[in-house]
């Protein structure tokens, strides 16, 4: 019987040839800041191209100037970023993985160094500028940030859906929204950096708007493409006061449009975070069980104690859903053993691998054969590496 890891998956209309895919991770190799891909974009990209992957997500793309994480941040709000775009979309596809891209904008978190340069917000006298958020409320070291005003969060939105146009215009496979990791659409939805009293803040159901109205747009804005929507969302905050593992089950039932919800954790200000292998996959088991209407154990070989829990909670009563979306499990899985174990006990439907994929561009290869499978994708000029 060949590994679950290494079977075909239907994404929305799309198929991946098999469940490990290579998550978003930001690569700062922008010299000219100017948010184009450069060759170093194109011989990252390329590598893992040829890596037998099931998916490849292109790093946090900002949909505007003000939305970059650092100022050497690939960005898609010009027809020269999308042009620059376009081979490594091809070259990814002609490899036979999908071809996603995350879409995102920084919020407070935006202008700032790269990680292993500093921390906090770049002067402007540096190349720094403004960050932008639901409230004044900085992180440690950062500049307070300007609170968004409505026209201006319309437009933020408006951003998301034009460059998911571009995006799927040029050939990707899969438009990922970031609503993870501290960025905007995340501080929108926590109450600890979100203290609006308009019609974006004030309870849980205005908070979420933000992630809401910009689904909504984007995926108006796919219509008549056969692109897949997906979301990345944080779990919890793993803070008091913040976001908790319900919450984003509740958001998850309301945005029918996602093909693919991303399930992350944390990354909205430091927090006292179990880290451990596979700690965030019980956030996803909670998150598929819920949308697939049953009620799951919480039972893991690899997630925390703290997730098991947080699942039995979250899943209790869940709802019936007619056609449930996939769901990825991401965060210290490091070895084919525990991804084909998340698989097995349908703990989710795909598998990222972010880190040991920087290491080893054909990691997907060497877990093949680990698991005493034969690929026909296997690239003959690498099978004797094998």
């Amino acid at each position: 019987m060949s590994p679950a890891l290494f079977s075909s998956l239907q994404v929305g209309t799309k198929v991946a040839r098999n469940r490990l895919f290579v998550p978003p991770m930001c690569q700062y190799t922008l010299e000219n800041r100017d948010g184009v891909a450069n060759y170093e974009t194109a011989q990252h990209y390329g590598a893992l191209a040829r890596g037998g992957w099931g998916a490849i997500i292109v790093e946090a793309t900002a949909v505007a100037p003000a939305g970059r994480i650092t100022p050497w941040d690939l960005g898609l709000w010009n027809e020269h970023q999308a042009q620059a775009l376009e081979p490594i979309v091809a070259d990814i596809k002609a490899h036979g993985a999908l071809a996603g891209i995350q879409l995102s904008h920084a919020g407070r978190k935006a202008a700032t160094y790269r990680w292993n340069q500093g921390s906090g917000t770049i002067p402007a006298d540096q190349g720094g500028w403004q960050p932008l958020a639901p409230s004044e409320l900085a992180l440690a070291d950062h500049t307070r940030p300007q609170a968004l005003s409505e026209s201006e969060i319309e437009q933020i939105i408006a951003a998301f859906a034009k460059a998911a146009k571009v995006a799927s215009e040029i050939g990707f496979d899969i438009i990922q929204i970031h609503g993870a990791h501290g960025y905007l659409l995340h501080e929108f939805r926590s109450a600890l950096s979100n203290q609006r009293s308009d019609a974006w803040g004030g309870s849980q159901g205005a908070r979420n708007r933000m992630s809401e109205k910009t689904v909504q747009a984007v995926h108006k804005a796919l219509e008549g493409t056969d692109s897949v929507l997906s979301l990345r969302l944080s779990a919890t905050d793993w803070l008091e006061g913040g976001l908790e593992l319900s919450d984003t089950v509740a958001l998850t039932r309301q945005l029918p449009q996602v093909d693919w919800f991303d399930i992350s954790s944390g990354g909205l200000a430091p927090a006292p975070i179990p880290v451990g292998p596979g700690y965030q996959v019980g956030f996803a088991q909670a998150v598929k069980y819920a949308l697939a209407g049953t009620a799951g154990n919480g039972s893991s070989g690899v997630a925390s104690d703290g997730a098991k829990a947080a699942n039995d909670d979250a899943t209790s009563g869940a709802s019936t859903a007619n056609s449930a979306p996939v769901v990825s499990a991401v965060g210290l899985i490091t070895n084919p053993a525990s991804a084909e174990q998340i698989l097995v006990t349908n703990q989710a439907d795909i598998v990222e691998v972010g880190r040991p994929a920087l290491a080893n561009p054909r990691l997907a290869l060497a877990w093949a054969k680990e698991l005493g499978t034969k690929l026909d994708y296997m690239p003959p000029q690498y099978a004797r590496g094998f």
